[in-house]
């Protein structure tokens, strides 16, 4: 019995484990966003509905592509002779000309890289949010180079995790937090 199956049969659990893990990561991450910019404080409702919105596309868009991954064949590979073929290898390696529902997740991830670069996270929380990016980043490689195919319960593990931290970062970017010194003056 390996471990898949094992978790297959305590699906409770692991559901509840994975949206956990899915949960904190993305608790980690509204934390840092809030103390980079303090200023969202003020606006607590408006970037928390903002955030929510993004991480909604992001994760619908990223479990539709986890759950068919568009397979990349070395059979049909050619070396390319112009830039225009260069670009086409480049684009088709990526993944971008599966659609517009991928360029939008891949836009949303690249500016959320960008963003977190910048938060105030602590180092052991981002290498725990680094290990579980990596992670996911591996199983998508092997969906998109190998014949790997994801099981229903795959999909709907990575669904709870990405649910997981949509909530998180809604949770904790939403709170609006009064100082009573700044109010003083």
């Amino acid at each position: 019995m390996n471990v898949l199956d094992l978790a297959a049969e305590n699906f409770l659990i692991t559901f509840a484990v994975v949206l956990g893990i899915g949960f904190l990561q993305g608790m980690i991450m509204g934390r840092g966003i809030r103390n980079r910019f303090p200023s969202i404080k003020k606006h607590a409702q408006l970037v928390s509905s903002v955030l929510l919105v993004l991480f909604s596309f992001n994760a619908i868009f990223s479990i539709l592509k986890f759950a068919e991954p568009v397979k990349f064949s070395v059979s049909n590979f050619a070396l390319p002779a112009t830039t225009d073929e260069v670009l086409s290898l480049i684009l088709n390696i990526a993944g971008v000309n599966t659609g517009v529902g991928t360029v939008i997740a891949i836009f949303i991830s690249i500016t959320l890289i960008i963003l977190f670069r910048f938060a105030n996270i602590h180092n052991i929380a981002r290498i725990f949010i680094f290990v579980l990016s990596s992670i996911v980043l591996i199983v998508s490689l092997l969906g998109r180079f190998t014949d790997f195919v994801p099981t229903t319960f795959q999909i709907m593990l990575y669904a709870f995790y990405q649910s997981g931290i949509t909530i998180g970062i809604f949770l904790i970017t939403r709170r609006k937090e009064h100082d009573v010194l700044s109010e003083i003056k």
